[in-house]
């Protein structure tokens, strides 16, 4: 765990699930504003080896404003909250750490109240990542407009804005699904933007007559039916010419296939969207775990939770090197499994299926539950005892998953339903199936049947 002191026993069994989140967490006293607490994270990105448990700040953290000025002391938003009161929401912040290490965080900071006691929170992350896709594709941007210039065009154009004739060349026909010979010879625009993707229009007829209005250059992105009934995304660029009375006379212009680049860009936020949201339910699913375990007992309850949380963290492993894209059955068993016992005591048989991302935390989920209960209560608790799992699919796409329990200890059903049956059973019905518990005598019995 990070830097703890003088935090109230009430507040301790948070510390330990604070502490294994990735989200960096920092704990100040108010209104003095001395460090009590920093979790794993905090330390990590901030690159400190140790915190000391003093009440005095921690040195200079190395922040930097955007032109290279260190932060004053009264500049850091943990700071402005107690001085000023001022909540931070998701504050950008460049970070220099002892290693020399340039990092971009993202801060917030706010106040809370626990037991009445004054206490600042600051929250950060590391989006140095992030930023560098940004500027990848800014930098991919500014090649794409280079390579307008230098003729990386799929058509051009002449529009006689007096007369409304848009002549244009056969690159330019085949990009706008048109006749190429009536493009020589000339159509009028209205004819020529019946080929933009309706969405789109109204901002391409907006954007020209803003060129044409003041003069100059036009750029605009929109989406044009090519000649497979496809639509697909262009930019265009020209110039508006004015006559000496500075009346419309002349646009000529370029289009470009940014089809690609788009493509790319709508990844890139789909992931982002995605990331987002799953971010979002793994902190309401912590929420609920914490609020949920049975915390009479501190230790237990600390051992359960980050359990728990350990076991979500492996399935964001696997979405994101999947790219959130999903995961291979075995392969998530066989994880939640190997981090309980050895592969000798685990038998796993059935066909390579994978599961969409959405299935991937709650299916991990259930396989963690089963496994520490075998752990604690059944054929993992003896040296001797065995788990097979097996599944099978049918042609409707019906995963059947079968857990089976050998050489452990006499089992019998429960008296009541702890939070684990209670978990189980509630991620059962997030994968739309049904769960089928058989405490046989001799060893657990559980079937599970979804569709992915």
């Amino acid at each position: 765990m990070g830097l703890t002191v003088r935090l109230d026993q009430e507040i301790d069994p948070w510390l330990d699930v604070l502490d294994e989140l990735p989200v960096a967490v920092t704990i100040v006293e108010a209104p003095a504003g001395p460090f009590v607490w920093h979790n794993k994270a905090a330390i990590q990105i901030l690159g400190l080896d140790s915190v000391s448990s003093t009440s005095q700040p921690p040195p200079q953290h190395g922040a930097l404003h955007a032109d290279g000025r260190a932060y004053e002391l009264h500049e850091y938003p943990l700071w402005r909250l107690l001085l000023e009161g001022a909540v931070v929401n998701r504050e950008p912040m460049l970070y220099r750490r002892t290693d020399g290490r340039l990092l971009r965080l993202e801060v917030s900071a706010s106040r809370v109240q626990p037991q009445g006691r004054q206490l600042g929170i600051c929250t950060f992350q590391d989006v140095s990542a992030e930023y560098e896709a940004r500027r990848d594709l800014t930098e991919a941007a500014e090649r794409v407009e280079l390579a307008l210039h230098a003729g990386a065009i799929v058509g051009t154009w002449i529009w006689n804005i007096p007369e409304d004739l848009i002549t244009a060349d056969e690159q330019f026909a085949q990009s706008f699904g048109l006749d190429p010979a009536r493009c020589r010879l000339g159509m009028s625009s209205k004819e020529t933007l019946a080929s933009v993707h309706p969405d789109d229009l109204a901002g391409v007829e907006a954007a020209v007559a803003d060129a044409i209005a003041r003069g100059g250059p036009y750029r605009h992105r929109y989406r044009v039916r090519q000649v497979d009934g496809l639509y697909h995304w262009v930019e265009a660029s020209g110039r508006a010419e004015l006559d000496p009375e500075r009346r419309p006379a002349r646009f000529p212009g370029v289009l470009l296939d940014i089809e690609a680049s788009k493509q790319a860009e709508e990844t890139r936020d789909l992931l982002m969207r995605e990331v987002d949201h799953r971010a979002r339910n793994a902190l309401a699913m912590v929420q609920s775990i914490v609020r949920l375990t049975d915390a009479a007992d501190p230790a237990r309850f600390r051992e359960e939770v980050i359990g728990r949380v350990d076991a979500m963290a492996r399935a964001q492993g696997t979405l994101s090197r999947s790219n959130w894209e999903g995961g291979v059955l075995a392969d998530l068993i066989r994880e939640e499994l190997s981090t309980y016992a050895p592969e000798q005591r685990f038998v796993l048989t059935g066909p390579h299926l994978s599961l969409p991302a959405d299935q991937v935390q709650p299916f991990s989920m259930i396989m963690h539950e089963m496994a520490t209960n075998a752990v604690k209560h059944g054929a993992l608790s003896t040296a001797a005892g065995k788990v097979e799992v097996s599944w099978r699919s049918d042609p409707g796409r019906k995963i059947e998953l079968a857990w089976r329990e050998r050489g452990g200890p006499s089992v019998e059903r429960p008296s009541r339903t702890g939070f684990g049956s209670r978990l189980i059973e509630r991620l059962t019905r997030q994968l739309g199936g049904a769960l089928d518990l058989d405490w046989r005598a001799d060893g657990l019995l559980v079937r599970l049947v979804w569709i992915p």
